[in-house]
């Protein structure tokens, strides 16, 4: 398998996988859902309404099992699993995990993380989120502190990208604009300044030239639904459908394939806390797309479809 993807490099699209923490298809109702009164675009879906603008030709938005055949509220540490190693985290645990993984989960994670996998076979993939210093020795220091997200970085074997990274051209920081870093480390305001969102969509798509598969993770939405705060839900949206904005503009769809997924519904519904069960939006745009919307049903499927475009074989567990 190693040779023939190494032969068949070239064919083979490059995948942009982002996640959205705790986005949903929420009810049509200002009272309730941000994505009502705030979306315009790619997330107008989620508040039951469509799109003010066209939106790209090609571009597929498909409704998203999240709570994979699992009763109980969808939650992350099983979610995320699923959505990084293509193993229905839920159905082996026998309930919805909260919080960070614990042993079993990191068990899965280190067997079947995405971007272990696409390293085994050949391909350059990694997680292109920029930690803080600060965040790295808290997560050196305790490791039950280490999210989905980050477990599938270090079962492949690669270190987590840093400030250094960032500066460099080779990451992006968890909000896009630094405005929230701004606010946790004021510090380094003068060492990064403002950004657009546009502009780090057309960032991210120039780092993932040097990739076969990057993934990055924005955990802000879901906050805003655990806080009930329209203020960050406001701000989510308009970074978030700015930022996809610069993706679509620099994407070259024939050859790249774009992945938008999230875990778990939440801050569609700001009358509560709580995360929902509403299916979970996957965006699809660019190579096989089209294909994507017809084979992704649940979230666990996101990964298989990376695997089964990608040309990889991959035995799960039972």
């Amino acid at each position: 398998m190693l040779t023939e993807n190494k032969l068949l490099y070239r064919k083979k699209p490059r995948i942009i996988y982002i996640f959205y923490d705790g986005i949903g298809y929420g009810k049509n109702d200002s009272n309730i859902n941000p994505f009502t009164r705030y979306a315009h675009t790619y997330l107008s879906a989620l508040g039951g309404k469509s799109s003010s603008q066209s939106l790209p030709k090609g571009l597929e938005i498909i409704s998203t099992d999240a709570q994979l055949g699992i009763p109980g509220l969808p939650q992350s540490a099983t979610g995320q699993t699923a959505l990084w190693t293509g193993v229905n985290a839920s159905s082996k645990m026998g309930r919805h995990i909260t919080g960070f993984p614990g042993p079993t989960l990191i068990r899965i994670i280190k067997e079947y993380s995405i971007i272990k996998k696409m390293c085994e076979h050949g391909y350059k993939a990694s997680l292109i989120n920029a930690y803080s210093n600060n965040y790295l020795r808290r997560l050196q220091k305790n490791h039950r502190l280490r999210s989905a997200s980050s477990h599938v970085q270090l079962a492949s074997g690669q270190a987590y990208k840093n400030l250094e990274d960032l500066e460099n051209g080779k990451a992006l920081f968890m909000d896009y604009t630094h405005e929230i870093m701004h606010k946790i480390y004021p510090e380094l305001k003068e060492r990064f300044p403002i950004q657009s969102p546009y502009k780090r969509g057309q960032d991210l798509i120039s780092i993932a030239q040097k990739y076969d598969l990057i993934i990055h993770e924005f955990f802000l939405t879901d906050k805003a639904g655990h806080d009930c705060s329209w203020e960050m839900a406001e701000w989510c949206i308009k970074i978030i459908e700015s930022f996809i904005d610069g993706l679509i503009a620099s994407i070259n769809p024939k050859e790249e394939l774009l992945l938008i997924s999230s875990d778990h519904g939440n801050m569609e519904d700001l009358s509560t806390k709580r995360h929902s069960f509403n299916h979970v939006p996957t965006i699809a745009y660019g190579y096989k797309a089209k294909q994507a919307a017809q084979y992704i049903k649940n979230i666990a499927d996101i990964p298989r479809f990376i695997y089964k475009v990608m040309g990889i074989d991959i035995e799960f567990c039972q």
